[in-house]
């Protein structure tokens, strides 16, 4: 992996995370039943830092994304946990405290930018917005702020983009103005649901660029969700594998890449391809990732994984803490030595390794 691998960003964390997720559960109705899609997610998020959220799409990724914002929809339904920014817990806040936080401290880039943004507005009436609800500006105000915001993340003619509408934008600049949204506010914390997934390659690398000089300069937080572990290689600090709505590992990236626990882990970086080395067939992981009312009684990637025993299949396997800091769910680990049972406790995040 190593030549794909760049270099590893520094890890400059505070003592006191900004954010503080514990044992995050988000249900949704299923035949009238509740069914769990994310359970028992735990992680700490410091400033400065990048906590990639990876795994095969049906992992609970975007999920855990909009759960942590509030944006989960009826038949779905936040049943546990607490989510803590700057010691508030935003389960607990009303709908209209909610509305305060959204884009002003927590803001979010989603998936595909021509389905978030509004066709019938131009692009600075929509940017525009945040300024004038959370910073309470005059319009001449908002406008020059919107304008500045623009030129921050790399618009060439901010002024004529200004008036411009969703559609006579490319690809690449339709991210960007979402960008500017989403940081119109300086918000704390910032998530990236697949910020680059429908760019090509050279726009991708240049919105990666961007968002990290952006989080240098701002010193936001960042949750980026992705599939991609050569994006995650370039920008993430710390990553949280998620497969099945569980988190199987945690590690710094370091960790992650080169030495891999989790046999899903491995799995997912088996199936990157590799600049150096001539294949007629890239590595796949066999099966699909299980619905959530279908899981197995045991270890849930049981089914796809070829080191599964019989306990793996019998009995579900706790979050174990190894020395190192790392933690992995998975048997082949419970009885390393110093391995410790940490099921119920978040890991220490800039603080870990």
């Amino acid at each position: 992996m190593s030549e794909n691998t760049a270099p590893v960003p520094e890890v400059d964390v505070e003592s006191t995370p900004l954010l503080k997720v514990r044992g995050l559960t988000t249900a949704f109705k299923s035949s009238g039943a509740m069914t769990n899609i994310i359970e028992g997610i735990d992680f700490n998020l410091y400033p400065h830092e990048t906590l990639a959220i990876v795994g095969e799409s049906g992992c609970g990724k975007s999920v855990t994304s909009l759960s942590i914002m509030r944006l989960i929809q009826s038949p779905g339904k936040i049943v546990g946990g607490s989510v803590e920014l700057e010691g508030t817990d935003l389960l607990q806040l009303s709908e209209e405290e909610m509305r305060g936080v959204r884009g002003n401290k927590v803001s979010m880039i989603f998936q595909e930018p021509m389905t978030s943004l509004n066709p019938v507005f131009t692009v600075g009436s929509q940017v525009m917005e945040s300024f004038q609800i959370h910073q309470h500006l005059s319009k001449p105000e908002a406008r020059e702020k919107t304008i500045e915001m623009l030129r921050l993340v790399g618009i060439p003619a901010p002024e004529t983009v200004f008036k411009e509408y969703p559609h006579e934008l490319s690809g690449g600049l339709r991210q960007r103005v979402m960008i500017a949204m989403a940081l119109a506010c300086r918000p704390r914390v910032l998530i990236a649901d697949e910020p680059t997934t429908a760019l090509d390659v050279t726009i991708q690398a240049q919105i990666l660029r961007l968002l990290r000089e952006l989080m240098d300069e701002t010193g936001t937080a960042t949750i980026l969700i992705t599939h991609d572990l050569g994006v995650v290689a370039q920008i993430a600090t710390y990553v949280m594998v998620m497969y099945a709505g569980q988190a199987v590992e945690y590690g710094s990236v370091r960790q992650i890449i080169e030495d891999p626990l989790h046999p899903y882990t491995l799995g997912l970086l088996q199936c990157l391809p590799r600049l150096h080395e001539k294949t007629d067939r890239l590595f796949t992981i066999p099966g699909a990732v299980p619905s959530p009312d279908s899981y197995p009684a045991g270890c849930r990637f049981c089914p796809r994984c070829n080191r599964a025993c019989e306990r793996c299949r019998d009995e579900r396997p706790p979050l174990m803490e190894l020395p190192d800091g790392r933690r992995v769910r998975c048997w082949l680990y419970a009885d390393a030595e110093g391995a410790v049972d940490v099921s119920t406790a978040a890991p220490k995040g800039g603080e870990s390794a």
